[in-house]
């Protein structure tokens, strides 16, 4: 019976993570070690050995996936985000987004916990659109778009138009164009995403390791580029939220220009679209997304 299994020994799976660290063993050695000791409780003090950026750098990339099954790991996220090696951990995120309907954790049987927690799909997605913001400051290069268009397919083809995957998507948009966040609708929106890169300390952010000082400066063409890039995103993204989410603009204009043809008593469209918080973050979420 599952209550039966031996619970992992915490101050064992920390002092193992702890004591292993290169020198002292190589990096695949170490990687194997971090894997066998994961769990929640030793996230802490995971994430203060990723606080060594030459270490971070070396095994970050490597750690993405297991970490964004595991509940309480944003942190540990972030860091591998702003210290570990930009170019590396990019493709490592795309690659988890790619897999996201598989990222089911696995528990070796005598460690399994009695009630595996499964962090939802959407979860896990807003929180590597988190670690991509960041990630794409970081990268120097003369020619960023071609890690831009690369990113933005990839969350497009991962992209389920919920309302709050759509808010991370706005929130990675307007980190990456570079423009104010639009102010949001006076009624008190319920959604509420996070957004490391805006919320976080980017003075933690590592240089880029694998930058070329001839490349540094971008090329002039880059920033239209890149705002094509970002505008052709915004419109996908947009037509594809208001597809499945019905918006009743026709019959919503057909009650504003026809009030005659209302039926007293019987509530309109437009009132429900006043006063119902669902249809009103409807709207809330087409208004930012139409100004992105």
């Amino acid at each position: 019976m599952a209550a039966d299994l031996p619970k992992v020994d915490t101050a064992a799976a920390i002092a193992a993570i702890r004591d292993a660290r290169p020198p002292v063993t190589d990096r695949f050695t170490y990687l194997t070690i971090i894997e066998a000791n994961l769990s929640p409780e030793v996230l802490p003090a995971l994430n203060e050995i990723l606080q060594d950026a030459e270490l971070t750098q070396e095994i970050g990339w490597d750690l993405v996936f297991n970490l964004v099954n595991l509940p309480g790991s944003e942190a540990c996220l972030e860091t591998i985000a702003r210290l570990g090696n930009p170019r590396e951990v990019i493709l490592k995120v795309l690659e988890t987004l790619e897999l996201l309907d598989a990222g089911i954790p696995q528990w070796d049987d005598e460690d399994a916990p009695a009630t595996p927690a499964v962090i939802p799909r959407e979860k896990r997605f807003i929180t590597l659109l988190g670690m991509l913001a960041i990630l794409h400051h970081r990268i120097k290069t003369k020619y960023p778009s071609r890690f831009l268009a690369q990113t933005l397919q990839t969350v497009f083809r991962n992209y389920t138009p919920t309302q709050e995957a759509t808010a991370a998507v706005m929130n990675l948009v307007h980190n990456l164009s570079g423009r104010r966040r639009p102010a949001l609708p006076s009624r008190k929106s319920s959604i509420n995403v996070a957004n490391p890169d805006q919320d976080g300390d980017a003075s933690k952010n590592a240089p880029d390791p694998e930058a070329d000082s001839r490349d540094e400066k971008e090329d002039p063409s880059e920033a239209a580029m890149q705002q094509k890039l970002l505008l052709s995103f915004a419109t996908c993204v947009l037509e594809t939220y208001t597809n499945m989410n019905d918006m009743a603009w026709a019959a919503r204009l057909f009650e504003f220009y026809n009030p005659e043809r209302l039926v007293p008593g019987k509530r309109t469209l437009m009132a429900s679209f006043r006063e119902d918080q669902e249809l009103l973050e409807r709207d809330g979420v087409v208004g930012r997304l139409v100004v992105c």
